[in-house]
């Protein structure tokens, strides 16, 4: 059965977002299954006469009106996804569509008022981070994730389990895939340099100043190993001997990955972990926080070593043993690219058409 989508989105960023790039990908898949595909992004911000965000924009409007292409340059797109700019987000303003996808807790905070022509509304839900760090806002994520109107689909076992605590029951739990040949091994995983790699995110939950800390104690005792992150800096100090190389291309994360021996994961909070599936398919050994989602395929011992949150030094010890202990760190690894492979984005996007067709069809909940 053939549907309109529609996948709704609260802000329109310029570089990549994780979450942003799960939904993009499963929009590629529903478009390249025959389905009739619309991206919908608001160009309200919070600082709209800024000067790059008004860049943002017009290299947007560009891109749609001139070039017929989505108004997001850093992703490639299925020729058959279209997409929407709109000034703020409403129930009005909602496309037409048989089923409405909301990607996140504003979405759902915005499109209350009764909209018919959105069609049958789901929410694929990776709020987990922000509900248990934001507290500020906690009782408004509350309140948007208990709409009865919306169907929710966790994104991890953490997911589910905050929504069954808020209120609500998920109608599937839905976990992110890999897309095919994106990452991959391409250098062997025995015998790899001493390399560490994290990743530099600097909302809160992601806690940035235990991953500085941890790569301060791994310099401190190994001063012959590599430390290296990527992402926006912000033109914010590296501890000493830390390495950054900033924004990098898929190409460039894919070849960073394989030259890791460990990548380790600091967060408090994740909906998922993304980075660090990646870093898996690449046969870099995980190190990860027990952090939510990442547990639901980082196993403590099997594939990957698992560490509290918010603690330097056990982080630190456990990235420092695996780079003394050769044969445990390929074995942690080898293991955990072989469950990399299985977390595949054509499974997950079969999951995912299944659910929203059953919608369609029945969409009492």
């Amino acid at each position: 059965m053939e549907m309109r989508v529609s996948w709704v989105f609260p802000k329109l960023y310029n570089h990549p977002i994780g979450g942003y790039k799960v939904h993009y990908q499963y929009a590629n898949a529903m478009a390249s299954r025959g389905h009739d595909v619309t991206l919908v992004h608001p160009t309200s911000d919070e600082n709209p006469t800024s000067l790059g965000y008004r860049a943002l924009l017009a290299a947007a409007r560009v891109r749609g009106v001139i070039e017929r292409k989505p108004p997001i340059s850093w992703f490639e797109f299925d020729p058959a996804v279209r997409s929407i700019l709109i000034s703020s987000l409403t129930s009005s303003s909602l496309p037409s569509a048989d089923v409405t996808v909301l990607t996140a807790w504003q979405t759902a905070a915005l499109t209350r008022e009764v909209a018919p022509q959105a069609g049958v509304l789901a929410q694929i839900v990776y709020d987990y981070e922000f509900w248990k760090g934001d507290q500020e806002n906690r009782d408004n994520i509350t309140s948007a994730l208990r709409r009865t109107d919306v169907a929710k689909i966790a994104t991890s076992s953490a997911v589910a389990a905050m929504l069954e605590e808020i209120g609500t029951t998920p109608i599937a739990t839905i976990r992110a895939g890999l897309l095919e040949g994106e990452f991959g091994i391409d250098t062997p995983i025995e015998g790899r340099e001493r390399v560490v790699v994290f990743a530099l995110r600097f909302e809160e939950a992601k806690d940035l100043p235990t991953a500085f800390a941890a790569a301060r104690i791994i310099l401190d005792e190994m001063p012959d190993v590599r430390v290296e992150c990527f992402g926006r800096s912000f033109n914010h100090p590296m501890p000493e001997g830390v390495i950054s190389h900033g924004r990098v291309s898929n190409a460039e994360l894919r070849a960073l990955y394989n030259r890791a021996s460990v990548f380790f994961l600091s967060s408090r909070y994740e909906g998922w972990g993304l980075p660090a599936a990646e870093a898996m398919a690449c046969g870099a050994a995980v190190v990860a926080t027990r952090c939510g989602g990442v547990e639901d395929f980082v196993h403590d011992e099997r594939n990957g070593l698992l560490a509290p949150v918010a603690n330097p030094r056990t982080l630190a010890d456990a990235t420092l043993r695996l780079l003394r202990d050769e044969p445990t760190r390929a074995r942690l690894a080898t293991s955990g690219a072989n469950d990399a492979a299985q977390m595949s984005l054509r499974r997950s996007s079969d999951h995912l058409e299944q659910v929203l067709q059953s919608l369609v069809a029945e969409p009492t909940r």
